[in-house]
């Protein structure tokens, strides 16, 4: 027979070792909490670090408000204890609105829009990393107002004329040569494109904010800012069509990315292949580059300095900081650039003629509309004069001494007397006195006595 002792032993190893579960749980379980608020510490530092300054400013506000106030002065807490508790009230809150009032304007000086190049970059870049695809034009820091300008022969010459180091290669060759197999295009074409645009990625600003004329952005320069529907965003989705490689120099979190070296890379062998650039460096690729920049006098030169420098690369091997042949380049210009030079000033000097025919025919217009109006306000002023001016008299003969002469004045539309004769007027004579009436009987009876 089975002992009691020994049921309640076996149900009593069972509650133990579900204490021991539980404690097990418990312990995982704090383990699991410590670690999400550490976590949750590391993301709010980070969060906090990559915002701009102002924000950061106003987060830090209550902290360098409680140093403040833990700071007062002993002989301040000395007076606010004797001092009535209202009036104590109302110092504490004007202490509070002081304090409160010189945080916030710290904050609004601190916090700049239109801070420098660097700060506006970082912000950007930060933005890039963690924004999704769509927020592609949102992700710009775009602070000018005026048309944004072209970069110009100084620029490129600065660009072209740094030192990039030799790891470059090791880096964007994969890029180039993916780019160049999905889209059919010269890897070399894309790679002079990237020594023209950054040096190979190393110009400053390259990863962060525009560039410094407000339009571009990016290891390869797209534009962000031409139309409703910029460059970047019609082939910003190219890097959907090729194969991303595990490692590069610069990888961004998000895609598609402006700041990513293979998402740029990837849109630009699709621009390019687009543009009419193919596998040769020929006259579709040259077309492709004069594209690329810009079709004007500029546009012309870089397109033929891209491809004389591809060609030497293709003649003497790839090289990262060797100059550009300039018989190469004055092979292309004479080949393609002397055509495309030609057609742009026959543009231009048709667009002065349209401008010169249309200001010459306002210019007409307007002397007719000048010499019309005067004629127009001559005549009623002519009229006018005819109406209140009248003939001056004729001269007459001076009249005799030996007679008199009368005058009579002759009716006049001015309003200036006539002139005074020169004669005396002859005497009127006196009238007779009228005759009295013979009386008759009925004027007898009332007085009359002729």
């Amino acid at each position: 027979m089975r002992s009691p002792f020994g049921f309640f032993k076996h149900r009593r190893g069972r509650l133990a070792r579900a204490v021991v579960i539980a404690r097990a749980l418990v312990a995982r379980v704090l383990v699991f909490a410590r670690a999400l608020v550490s976590r949750v510490a590391v993301l709010a530092r980070v969060l906090v670090a990559r915002a701009p300054v102002g924000v950061r400013t106003v987060v830090r506000a209550p902290v360098a408000a409680r140093a403040l106030v833990a700071r007062v002065p002993v002989f301040a807490r000395a007076v606010l204890s004797r001092v009535p508790f209202f009036a104590r009230v109302v110092a504490v809150a004007v202490v509070l609105f002081g304090v409160g009032a010189g945080t916030a304007g710290l904050a609004l000086l601190a916090f700049d829009p239109r801070s420098s190049a660097a700060e506006r970059g970082g912000a950007a870049s930060s933005r890039s990393d963690l924004a999704s695809a769509t927020a592609a034009p949102t992700s710009f820091v775009v602070t000018q107002r005026r048309a944004p300008r072209r970069a110009g022969p100084a620029y490129y010459r600065s660009i072209t004329s740094r030192r990039v180091p030799q790891s470059a290669e090791r880096g964007f060759m994969p890029l180039y040569r993916e780019a160049a197999r999905t889209f059919g295009v010269s890897w070399r074409l894309i790679a002079s494109i990237h020594r023209q645009e950054t040096a190979f990625s190393t110009a400053p600003g390259t990863y962060r904010g525009l560039n410094a004329f407000g339009c571009c952005a990016g290891p390869m320069q797209f534009n962000v800012t031409n139309g409703p529907v910029s460059t970047w965003e019609l082939y910003r989705q190219s890097f959907r069509q090729g194969d991303r490689p595990r490692r590069y120099p610069h990888r961004t979190r998000s895609h598609p990315s402006i700041y990513d070296d293979f998402d740029a890379m990837m849109a630009a062998g699709a621009l390019l292949r687009d543009s009419g650039a193919t596998e040769a460096l020929d006259g579709g690729s040259w077309s492709a580059a004069y594209a690329y920049y810009g079709h004007d006098l500029f546009g012309v030169g870089y397109a033929s300095e891209v491809l004389g420098r591809a060609r030497g690369w293709e003649r003497d091997g790839f090289c990262l900081n060797c100059p550009v042949d300039d018989t190469l380049v004055a092979r292309f210009d004479d080949a393609y650039g002397v055509d495309a030079r030609r057609q742009l000033l026959a543009a231009e000097r048709h667009q002065k003629q349209k401008k010169d025919k249309k200001r010459k025919k306002r210019a007409g217009k307007a002397s007719e509309k000048g010499s019309e109006k005067p004629e127009r306000r001559r005549v009623p002023r002519r009229s006018r004069r005819d109406a209140g001016t009248t003939k001056p008299p004729a001269a007459r003969a001076p009249a005799s001494p030996n007679t008199r002469t009368t005058t009579s004045p002759r009716p006049s539309t001015t309003t200036t007397p006539p002139p005074a004769p020169t004669t005396e007027a002859p005497p009127q004579p006196t009238p007779p006195p009228p005759e009295e009436a013979p009386c008759t009987g009925l004027s007898r009876l009332f007085g009359c006595r002729g």
